[in-house]
């Protein structure tokens, strides 16, 4: 798969973390400030947890992420 249609499908994918964005522009509105880090990382995978509940994200995207490296 070239590396515009995977750009393309990630950026679809990815959507799903616009409940995230938006928690963050009212946090920059309201304050004036950027979400720490720590907080934005930490919401992001509250995201992630949520989509797959009955599994173990973490986990599963290691062993995706060792295979996709033996690829290359």
């Amino acid at each position: 798969m070239s590396y515009q249609t995977q750009l393309k499908r990630g950026k679809i994918v990815e959507k799903e973390h616009y409940p995230t964005y938006k928690k963050l522009l009212a946090y920059h509105q309201k304050t004036g400030k950027c979400l720490p880090k720590e907080k934005f990382a930490e919401d992001i995978a509250k995201d992630h947890i949520k989509e797959f509940p009955k599994g173990d994200y973490y986990s599963e995207l290691a062993k995706m992420e060792k295979r996709l490296e033996k690829k290359n």
